[in-house]
């Protein structure tokens, strides 16, 4: 057996003459590409003829966001590749999200992706398989990012739009556009007034109502602009400096309150950043904790780290679990016979 694992502006595999790229960053000649999710920073070289493995949901998503076509699609949960046995997994992260599992004669190597281990409405925890090799993904991998409870964060979510409402406001929620936006939605959804969604979450919502994320329907933004001008409600906005601004100046004719819903939101100084009158700490990846317990659960040999703070999550696997732990940087490759 030949086994091989590189850094390359992206993880890749090789084995048995067969290259695999997981969520590269850059354009490489490979026999297969693994898209983990439709978040930008997971999708280079869609316009190429290479196959591309994902979720149906995935494709989907990410032909709606680039309005690029995807090229010889691969959409199975599990199949055969040369001598490599692929089988993809929830991952947890956003609808759609996968992590990867390839078996390779006597190894089992699990590769997250964007990983996130709690529930969150229609969105349910990753499933973590034994492996013998883990590359781990390390956006949180600190010990100063320690998420809440998500209950006990939409809870006190809820609680401040009753405030708001009781006061007089109406409110605006930010969120990632795919993501965090549809978790915002549903817990809009508990309140009996109307939900305005800005235009690019609205049809990712679309989309994701379609692949099993249960969500009700809400009003398009463009269409309702005349509307928010006279009525109270709820509003759902892409999270960006550039969109508070906007929802400021509308303040002048009609009161509203702004809270912004980021993982990044556990920081004390994220609220002043965004300009906000209040944050929430709901993320769509696994705290440091959380990213502790999935190497208990996979219980590998080894880890890779990538991304976010690889180093210090790699030391700490290493220090606290005895389990053997890499940051993996450009360059990088390691061989397994």
């Amino acid at each position: 057996m030949s086994l091989k694992i590189f850094y390359n502006q992206g993880v890749g595999i090789e084995f048995e003459g067969k290259r695999i790229l997981l969520d590269p960053e850059i354009e490489t000649k490979t026999d297969l590409i693994f898209v983990s999710h439709a978040h930008f920073d997971h999708i280079q070289n869609i316009e190429s003829v290479t196959p591309k493995i994902s979720s149906l949901a995935t494709k989907d998503l990410i032909e709606h966001r680039t309005g690029v076509e995807i090229i010889n699609p691969i959409n199975f949960d599990y199949f055969n590749f040369g001598k490599l046995i692929l089988k993809q997994l929830n991952s947890g992260h956003i609808v759609g999200s996968t992590s990867l599992l390839m078996e390779a004669k006597n190894k089992k190597i699990f590769y997250t992706g964007d990983i996130c281990d709690r529930h969150r409405f229609n969105l349910k925890a990753a499933v973590v398989p034994k492996s013998d090799i883990m590359i781990l993904e390390s956006t949180f991998g600190k010990e100063e990012y320690l998420f809440p409870p998500v209950v006990e964060v939409i809870e006190k979510s809820i609680n401040w739009i009753v405030e708001q409402m009781e006061s007089g406001y109406s409110v605006a929620l930010l969120g990632y556009p795919l993501g965090k936006a549809q978790i915002i939605t549903k817990i809009s959804e508990i309140f009996n007034i109307p939900i305005i969604v800005f235009d690019t979450i609205f049809e990712i919502n679309e989309i994701c109502r379609k692949h099993g994320f249960e969500l009700r329907t809400q009003l398009q933004y463009s269409k309702y602009t005349d509307f928010i001008k006279n009525e109270k409600f709820i509003t759902i906005f892409p999270n960006s400096v550039k969109y508070v601004n906007f929802l400021k100046s509308m303040r002048t004719k009609t009161p509203i309150k702004i809270a912004a819903f980021s993982g990044w939101a556990i920081d004390e100084n994220y609220k002043q950043q965004m300009n906000v009158d209040e944050t929430f700490p709901l993320s769509d990846h696994a705290d440091f904790n959380g990213l502790l317990k999935l190497v208990k659960q996979s219980d590998p040999e080894i880890v890779y780290t990538v991304h976010g703070f690889k180093e210090n999550l790699a030391k700490t696997i290493a220090e606290r679990l005895g389990i053997n732990a890499v940051p993996l940087n450009d360059g990088d490759s390691f061989s397994f016979l």
